[in-house]
């Protein structure tokens, strides 16, 4: 498929997204892996504090580097959050068990 269509390359993002998430959610379940991923969560990538000038409307780069920093971002906080709420829900079977 030369030219795959919009539908296909979402389709495909989308698996990716969700196997990103697994796999972040999985690395939390250690208090080692949780550390990392939160540590990763507070790099960016993206300019800050005038490090580099992007001028009064940012070029495309700017901008793709900003999406990126912000889907790695957005990945992060939900490997986290599912991992905490299967941690959660452990929790709780473990509570009701005889």
């Amino acid at each position: 498929m030369p030219h795959p269509s919009p539908e296909h390359l979402e389709g495909r993002l989308n698996a990716h997204r969700k196997l990103f998430i697994a796999l972040t959610a999985f690395i939390a379940a250690t208090a080692e892996g949780r550390a990392f991923l939160e540590s990763l969560a507070e790099d960016s990538e993206t300019v800050s504090d005038h490090e580099e000038d992007p001028g009064i409307e940012p070029d495309d780069g700017f901008a793709i580097q900003q999406i990126a920093d912000d889907e790695t971002q957005s990945i992060i906080k939900a490997g986290l959050s599912r991992a905490q709420a299967t941690e959660s829900q452990e929790q709780r079977r473990r509570d009701i068990a005889p």
